[in-house]
């Protein structure tokens, strides 16, 4: 094949026609038409959310980023004082 060769594909999402560099195909890139339809499939397959999204709660039940990476006090609330 000539160098740079493109080949028609499906995408793994839509279902819509797209173009693809035949070498990201053999790569196992390339299977969606999109980052859009990507992050789709992404989110269904993880069944996570947006990163910014923060009414969805994690696996341990909290919700947003913030509360991802904070203890479940916080350490300068009056509850931690309450010793």
């Amino acid at each position: 094949m000539a160098r740079g060769a493109k080949v028609e594909c499906r995408c793994k999402n839509c279902g819509g026609p797209f173009t693809a560099r035949v070498a990201d195909r053999k790569r196992g890139w390339a299977k969606f038409c999109s980052k859009s339809c990507k992050a789709i499939d992404q989110t269904r397959r993880t069944g996570r959310g947006r990163p910014n999204d923060y009414s969805t709660p994690d696996r341990d039940g909290h919700t947003g980023n913030y509360a991802r990476y904070c203890a479940e006090v916080h350490p300068f609330s009056s509850e931690a004082f309450e010793h």
